[in-house]
């Protein structure tokens, strides 16, 4: 299907300008394997993306990028022509170089909460990005110094539910034994409210105390379930076999065997991302390492670990919240997200949807 235009905005822009002891995410690099070269990593790769911007975008002035602080939304509404794609291309850029420069001198934070929404930037802003090649990503279970949700295995998750939407609409075989109109009406609707359903069960059941809308579900019902109503979907479960017979349970389609009712949800989570803690005492891929991007590929050289000693803490983010009460978020519930969700998996149900409904 066509990809959509749009403006990702990752959620920490421009941060490590304002304060010194910051980078991206990461709130304090005293805690990196190498505080001084993440710094200077990251204040590179801050520098190349404005660069970028200044000099390849349409309307991307020095003035334009200054009077923003190198603000994506800021410079997406104050100077429209600098053109969303552009922004996206660069911020690709930068996203790659931030999972090189945590690589290398943060490495002993590798699957942390904070590197794990620097990789998840990458899947966002980069176009047929191959989330298999992100090194440390997924983060294996029980790793020590994970995040307290395992964000690259939701994403995953979540990407692969977008993909059998459009496997599920689009099988013949099920197609041909429809006989009517108002039978393909039903299908295809069955189809959307098990993807619906299967978003939900992964939210829930891959971080089950994480606040839901930590973790993308405000996303999700403003791009996905509100707009295709999610409310009625309730018959459609009943009436058909979304794991066997839609083929959601599957593997490639996201492994869902859980299939919520609008009516019938799980309780919330309570808690805020955080990291578990734990120690990594040596580079997880050895002292050096590749992976590629595309045609492109990254070397990564570990920094000395004379620092990880004073690395030991469980991140800036406590472990508890105070949300209460069951499958709010899957029904609005406002608040800002921390994780940001695959936002072109979105997109791309969504305009799956405009084709099949057209």
């Amino acid at each position: 299907m066509p990809a959509l235009s749009r403006l990702v905005v990752p959620w920490a822009a421009f941060s490590s300008l304002a304060v010194a002891a910051t980078a991206g995410y990461f709130n304090d690099t005293s805690v990196c394997a190498d505080p001084k070269g993440m710094q200077k990593c990251y204040d590179k790769a801050e520098t190349s993306y404005a660069n970028c911007i200044t000099s390849n975008c349409s309307d991307g002035s020095e003035s334009c990028y200054d009077s923003c602080n190198g603000d994506t939304t800021c410079m997406a509404t104050q100077c429209p022509n600098i053109g969303v794609d552009c922004i996206n291309v660069c911020g690709c850029v930068r996203a790659t170089d931030r999972i090189d420069c945590t690589a290398s001198s943060c490495w002993n934070h590798v699957y942390s909460c904070e590197y794990q929404e620097t990789a998840q930037d990458a899947l966002n802003l980069c176009l047929n990005f191959d989330m298999d090649q992100i090194p440390f990503w997924p983060v294996p279970e029980n790793a020590a110094g994970r995040c307290s949700c395992n964000i690259g295995k939701l994403a995953r998750k979540e990407t692969l539910i977008s993909a059998q939407l459009t496997e599920c609409s689009n099988n013949k075989t099920n197609l041909d034994q429809l006989s009517g109109a108002k039978d393909m009406t039903n299908y295809t609707q069955a189809c959307t409210c098990c993807a619906q359903s299967a978003i939900v069960s992964a939210i829930w059941s891959v971080c089950p105390n994480t606040k839901p809308s930590k973790i993308g579900a405000d996303y999700w019902y403003d791009v996905f379930l509100g707009p295709h109503h999610w409310e009625e979907c309730g018959p459609y479960l009943e009436a058909y076999d979304c794991g066997s017979d839609l083929g959601y349970a599957a593997e490639s389609a996201g492994d869902t065997h859980t299939f919520y009712k609008p009516n019938n949800l799980p309780k919330n989570g309570t808690e805020t991302l955080y990291n578990t803690g734990g120690v990594l005492s040596t580079p997880v891929s050895g002292a050096t390492f590749t992976w590629t991007d595309g045609s492109l590929l990254h070397g990564i050289t570990a920094a000395s670990i004379n620092n990880v000693a004073s690395a030991t803490g469980t991140g800036a983010q406590g472990a508890t919240a105070t949300a209460t009460g069951t499958g709010a978020s899957a029904t609005k519930t406002g608040g800002a997200s921390i994780y940001s969700p695959p936002t072109w998996a979105g997109a791309g149900m969504a305009g799956a949807l405009a084709l099949i409904i057209a």
